[in-house]
């Protein structure tokens, strides 16, 4: 039952422009280098 659970399970990903619109909203803004890039992209990138 737990393996059923697990396939069935989706994990919610964000627009990139979703993202970048709500990181303005908070002064944020991305490097010229990274614009362009996916979000798992950056995740596998800036990961602690």
């Amino acid at each position: 039952m737990t393996q059923t659970k697990l396939k069935n399970t989706r994990s919610f990903t964000t627009k990139m422009c979703n993202f970048e619109t709500s990181s303005r909203y908070e002064g944020l803004t991305l490097k010229k280098e990274n614009e362009g890039k996916s979000l798992q992209e950056l995740k596998l990138k800036y990961a602690r």
